[in-house]
Parts: structure tokens; C-alpha cells; sequence
């Protein structure tokens, strides 16, 4: 259930950031590139080590914890340096799923018999 609820939590985050790069956008909505930069120097620190860490661990929980902490600061976070947390939510979300955090769904089949 909690891994449900996971995909839930991520997909609202994820839809979120995307209106909100589609609405900020100057050009109508270009696509972001998988070459999206964090500016690390805008984050505490240690956050890319830590970031590093978790994943070389596959602490997948603790990547989760660090996703929903950081994504529940963007308006902060463009508040005081001009920009989202999208990029480092996107890094993070790419070490999750190099760490294999999100399993794929099994199918189920039912016979009838």
C-alpha cells in the first residue's frame, strides 16, 4: 500500500512541476531536456553528497523522505533565489530509479474457470 501511495505522492508532485515550468516558461512550453542543472550552490552543502550517498546505498527510503522534504519548498525556493526545485527533483527522481526504487507493477491474470 505505502508504494501506492508513493506513486500517488509522485505524480502530483510531478504534475505540479510541470504546470508550473509550462506556466513560467518564456517560450510557450518547450519541453524540458534531460540536461536539466541543479544550481547546487543555491542547497545546503552537503545535499548532492548526501543526494550520492543515499542512492550508492539504494536507500530508497530515504531519497523518498529528501524528494518530499525539497519538493514541499519550491515556492520558498523561487521565493528566494528565482527558481524552483525542479531540477534537483528531477535528479533525485533519476537517482531513485538507477537505485531500481520504483519496482515495475506485476500483472495480475485472472482464469476463469
Amino acid at each position: 500500500m505505502f508504494a501506492a501511495m508513493r506513486w500517488v505522492l509522485r505524480a502530483t508532485v510531478g504534475a505540479c512541476a510541470a504546470l508550473v515550468l509550462v506556466a513560467c516558461s518564456s517560450d510557450g512550453g518547450t519541453a524540458v531536456t534531460a540536461t536539466t542543472v541543479v544550481e547546487w550552490a543555491d542547497y545546503e552543502p552537503s545535499l548532492q553528497a548526501t543526494i550520492d550517498a543515499m542512492a550508492v546505498a539504494q536507500d530508497c527510503d530515504g531519497m523518498q523522505l529528501k524528494f518530499n522534504e525539497i519538493g514541499g519548498t519550491n515556492l520558498a525556493e523561487r521565493n528566494k533565489f528565482g527558481h524552483g526545485n525542479e531540477a534537483v527533483l528531477t535528479y533525485i527522481d533519476a537517482k531513485e530509479r538507477a537505485a531500481d526504487c520504483f519496482p515495475t507493477a506485476a500483472t495480475t491474470t485472472t482464469i476463469a474457470g
